[in-house]
């Protein structure tokens, strides 16, 4: 292993994620009104943020009153008065197409070997394809209505789990994985430990029935709470210089994008095509959006598509769709085993490097909705980004 990106994985590896509470993105960040932030790289100017992210932009100006209609929101952010920019460039992970604004609820996750060292992500809203929750990119009064629940309910309820002690976060993944979960597209066993920390911790105290019954059912919960601890790990790594370990990852149905440990704020970007898989019928991949969210920053710590060892029900999904070479992935792409995840064994540090002198690019499993922003989520599917991404950071570093 290269000198700096075997002093970058030190790094990653000394992080202890632990969920330590709820805050909200202007308290976390300083966001300012009228700014939004989206996933993966920075929009094009010439090419404008996918229809799915714009809708959830109207929504978010609706909850915070920037305007009073959908159709006033259209009109505020084609004036440009709404400014957006990337979620991860301030620490920050959110989900396929859902935007993040100055009173929405964040999970917060610290470093407990680093108490300045934060990260954040909101909070997943479950459901199904169908439903209108934040990551599909509904624009309705029933995705304003959701978004209410989610941050002004659900919020404060968990919040209270995190005010009692910070909730270490590597041993429920750890376990998780050895349940048959993969730490991306797969979170039943890591959402069922989870729900027994908030049954511990509140008992019956929920803010209403409804809180209760959408904690209890929806695995996807989990999801973004794992976001923020990803994150956290790599971007704990930045700085190291040389280092071609990735500390961002994620696209914006655009464009898909990374950033390396030895250069930070950085992105390197190429096209989006839609990931490839089982999507809902009728549609087809003509009605997929390109490649999307921020949720690949658990894939570029090593967990997901390159976790599906662990996870026989992803290896069925995307048996049709996934390459052949899968399962030796983790041996030449990513960088050590992680000491604190001794049940599962799992290999962790994506290195840039590695992927070009083994002439072989990671494997990552996406989330698909529509990029017509009206029929929410599709499926999910393997996205594969191209060599010449990490080709770029290679010539970069050097």
């Amino acid at each position: 292993m290269n000198a700096a990106d075997k002093s970058a994985i030190e790094k990653l590896l000394a992080v202890v994620p632990a969920w330590r509470g709820v805050t909200s993105a202007g308290k976390a960040v300083n966001l300012a009104d009228y700014e939004l932030l989206h996933c993966g790289p920075p929009s094009d100017p010439c090419n404008a943020l996918v229809t799915p992210i714009l809708n959830s932009a109207a929504v978010a100006c609706v909850y915070e009153g920037w305007a009073q209609t959908l159709t006033e929101a259209d009109h505020l952010i084609g004036s440009g008065k709404v400014k957006f920019s990337p979620a991860q460039d301030r620490n920050i992970v959110t989900p396929m197409a859902a935007v993040v604004s100055p009173s929405m609820k964040l999970t917060e996750f610290v470093d407990l070997n680093a108490p300045n060292h934060l990260a954040w992500a909101p909070l997943n809203g479950g459901g199904t394809g169908a439903d209108p929750v934040p990551r599909y990119g509904y624009k309705s009064q029933a995705a304003i209505d959701f978004l209410v629940f989610l941050n002004d309910e659900v919020g404060p309820t968990v919040a209270k789990v995190s005010e009692i002690a910070p909730v270490e976060w590597l041993p429920i993944i750890d376990m998780a994985l050895t349940l048959g979960d993969d730490g991306h597209l797969r979170h039943i066993e890591a959402h069922k430990i989870l729900v027994e920390v908030i049954r511990e911790r509140l008992g019956t105290n929920f803010a209403s029935r409804a809180v209760e019954e959408f904690i209890e059912k929806w695995p996807f919960l989990h999801l973004n709470f794992w976001m923020a601890a990803s994150k956290l790990i790599l971007s704990a790594a930045n700085g190291i210089k040389g280092s071609s370990i990735i500390t961002a990852f994620g696209g914006n149905g655009n464009e898909f994008g990374l950033q390396v440990a030895g250069l930070p704020g950085r992105w390197f970007t190429c096209p989006a095509s839609p990931p490839l898989g089982k999507i809902r019928e009728p549609f087809t991949t003509e009605t997929c959006v390109g490649a999307f969210g921020d949720s690949a920053v658990a894939e570029g710590l090593g967990l997901g598509a390159m976790a599906q060892s662990y996870c026989p029900d992803m290896q069925s999904l995307h048996s049709n769709f996934t390459p052949g070479d899968i399962f030796e992935l983790p041996e030449k792409l990513l960088m050590a085993q992680h000491p604190r995840m001794q049940k599962s064994g799992a290999r962790v540090g994506l290195s840039a490097r590695a992927t070009v002198e083994s002439n072989v690019t990671p494997v990552l499993e996406l989330g698909i909705a529509d990029k017509n922003g009206i029929n929410g989520g599709l499926g999910a599917g393997i996205y594969r980004p191209p060599m010449a991404l990490f080709s770029r950071v290679c010539e970069a570093l050097n």
